[in-house]
């Protein structure tokens, strides 16, 4: 019996799937782009605390970059779901690329 009820949700989920595939695709590369522009908002008006450089595309998040981004990408977009994400961000100090590399490398200290 449970098989057979397992059967049938799975072929209706199949079928509700397919009826909106293109609909689920859609919603969630919006929402994805919606996550990586709050962070991107969130750098606009920052600069490296070491060279000045501001371009949001070189900034990073030191020293829980790729934690951050990868939450980013993986949470939801409410305060909630952030939470975690705004204390690493909280906790971390912004750099560009270039800064980064040199601190991960022990070039230039943090002050």
């Amino acid at each position: 019996m449970f098989l057979y009820v397992a059967n049938l949700i799975n072929m209706h989920m199949s079928s509700h799937y397919e009826k909106y595939k293109d609909t689920i695709k859609k919603v969630a590369k919006r929402n994805y782009r919606q996550r990586i522009v709050w962070l991107n908002e969130y750098l606009a008006d920052k600069s490296c605390v070491h060279c000045g450089e501001s371009e949001t595309v070189c900034l990073k998040f030191y020293p829980h970059n790729n934690k951050i981004r990868k939450l980013t990408q993986r949470k939801g977009m409410n305060e909630e779901s952030r939470e975690e994400s705004i204390q690493l961000i909280k906790n971390s100090k912004i750099v560009c690329a270039n800064c980064f590399i040199k601190l991960e490398s022990d070039l230039i200290e943090f002050i």
